[in-house]
């Protein structure tokens, strides 16, 4: 009669045949090493040289030394870009400050965490040999090109009403895109559109071989609000921190670059824009580097925006564009995410 293994040997011996057979512990527990989180960014607009910093960070590696592996998604307005944040189809764009301080107000979950242009760009836009308006004085009656929902309204509006007008005041020429805004302007149907002087007569001139003009509504209204800014849905970076941390750091990077190599920043954005040739993205570039500060904000880094900018812009809406303010204007942003120069990842 066979002597039977005690019960703890026969145990012992079944778990050494499974694991010579599967391997140790430590080899099944080796992990996989993790890659770069993807992260789509969606744009306020179809490209121009103020995207060009987002681009260069794409291909300097910037984003991908934080761990993000960033893919750049044009867009079709501010208005659009933010609707696309509040119900969760992108979760971090750029957008109008502006603009999305409306849907804040209607209760899209929507947040500021850096104001990059801090000067507003929006300027009436005109051919050069009919120039209108050049002054203030001027707008009256002056045949203004605008689409339906335009983004512009809220600074054109309290641009009029600063300076004791309102829209009854000019003519409104409505077309069906903004692509038409340029056309009108061009056949003589409108005098002016309004649009950023950092891309569209640079862009025209280009096209066209049409001189074109401007007038800065800061300089000819005496108004100004905050203007382009990364913008994030506030669920999503309330559960991603260190995601949006990690994005502004490598944002604000790239724009520092760009203000030391304008040029090299031109060559990079022309390779991913086809309208354009370096020094068509070159003199946008130049003329982006120059919105970066308020007096409130100067020495501050890249992004950061001032209270006291919130509260003005707020208050230039609420005066003359109809906008419901709110009590705290920190509702609209958060600096908490801006980081300190060199702007380099943890350790670098």
């Amino acid at each position: 009669m066979k002597k039977q293994l005690p019960l703890f040997l026969a145990v012992a011996i079944v778990l050494s045949i499974l694991l010579a057979a599967c391997g140790t512990p430590a080899e099944e527990a080796a992990p996989a090493e993790e890659g770069p989180i993807p992260l789509d960014f969606r744009l306020n607009w179809t490209l121009y040289g103020e995207h060009a910093p987002f681009f260069l960070g794409v291909d300097k590696g910037f984003y991908l030394e934080e761990g993000l592996d960033v893919t750049i998604l044009e867009g079709s307005g501010s208005g659009t870009v933010v609707k696309l944040l509040g119900n969760g189809t992108n979760t971090i764009g750029y957008a109008d400050s502006a603009t999305m301080m409306r849907g804040v107000t209607a209760g899209v979950p929507v947040t500021a965490v850096a104001v990059i242009f801090q000067s507003s760009p929006m300027s009436f836009i005109y051919r050069a040999d009919a120039a209108r308006p050049t002054t203030i004085e001027e707008l009256p009656g002056t045949k203004v090109g605008i689409t339906a929902g335009d983004a512009s309204l809220s600074i054109f509006e309290a641009c009029l009403g600063a300076n004791g007008m309102s829209m009854d005041d000019v003519e409104l020429i409505q077309v069906s895109n903004p692509q038409a805004k340029e056309t009108a302007v061009l056949e003589g149907t409108a005098d002016t559109f309004l649009g950023y002087f950092v891309d569209q007569p640079l862009r025209m001139e280009k096209v066209t071989g049409v001189d074109m003009g401007w007038s800065k509504l800061v300089d000819l209204c005496n108004v100004n609000t905050l203007s382009s800014a990364i913008i994030v849905n506030n669920f999503w970076a309330e559960q991603n921190p260190e995601i949006v941390e990690k994005f502004v750091r490598a944002s604000q990077r790239a724009w520092a670059y760009t203000q030391e190599h304008p040029d090299e920043a031109a060559e990079i954005f022309a390779s991913h824009a086809e309208a354009f040739d370096a020094p068509l993205a070159l003199a946008e570039i130049e003329g982006s580097l120059t919105l970066l500060h308020t007096p409130n904000t100067e020495g501050e880094p890249i992004g950061f925006s001032a209270l006291e900018d919130w509260q003005s812009t707020q208050k230039v809406l609420e005066d003359y564009a109809g906008f419901n303010p709110e009590d705290d204007v920190t509702v609209y942003f958060n600096n908490d995410f801006i980081a300190e120069p060199p702007y380099l990842p943890p350790g670098n």
